[in-house]
């Protein structure tokens, strides 16, 4: 199977030829780098998601905090600028959304598949909001996503969704662009979109042999 993120897809499809065979490279010959690009945010996604655990418990996100803060002072280079960015992303996060009420779920292992591309579509945190089970994304970079990137990565991850057989609708699935405050929810199932995403596994998979 040919695998990549839902992210990835979305930064694919978004691109110039180019950078297209650029980002398929990376999948096709991942390196030690690349991995650890892939969990720049573990700190802030953890701190996050302890933070709803507790019951949105303003302590344990200062003590969070604070604790980041901590591993500041004793980084240098880009470890320190990594921990910096970790602060501002769950700085942002709490600023902006703090006051949901999410109950943390168990994360379902999601995938979209077409062919021989597989998709993943894991949420950051899979909650009960209410009386309804939603499917949050997190983008905590500095950099503000494109509609159709943020298009992409909902409809894939309510394709996967589906596939899995989850309670959601696509207004359940949720994008939060934390740096800019901004919530994104699916409204509905594109059809185009949903071709033009499917025409792109199938180029990938077409291209995959000479990446």
């Amino acid at each position: 199977m040919i695998r990549l993120s839902a992210k990835g897809l979305a930064k694919y499809m978004t691109s110039g030829h180019a950078t297209q065979r650029k980002i398929l490279s990376n999948y096709k010959n991942p390196d030690p780098e690349g991995a650890a690009q892939a969990k720049y945010y573990a700190e802030a996604r953890h701190a996050i998601a302890q933070y709803h655990t507790s019951g949105n418990n303003a302590a344990v996100a200062v003590h969070a905090v604070q604790t980041l803060h901590s591993k500041e002072l004793r980084s240098t280079g880009r470890s320190q600028d990594r921990v910096r960015n970790n602060i501002r992303a769950l700085e942002s996060y709490l600023n902006s959304f703090a006051e949901k009420y999410f109950v943390v779920l168990p994360s379902p292992d999601l995938r979209y598949t077409k062919g021989q591309v597989s998709v993943t579509a894991f949420p950051d945190l899979y909650v009960r909001d209410g009386q309804r089970h939603k499917i949050v994304k997190l983008d905590l970079g500095k950099d503000e996503p494109s509609a159709r990137a943020i298009n992409i990565v909902l409809q894939v991850t309510f394709a996967a969704a589906q596939s899995a057989g989850l309670p959601i609708t696509p207004k359940d699935v949720v994008y939060l662009d934390v740096e800019r405050g901004r919530e994104h929810r699916g409204a509905r199932v594109r059809s185009q979109l949903m071709r033009d995403i499917e025409a792109a596994c199938q180029t990938i998979e077409a291209v995959w042999p000479g990446i």
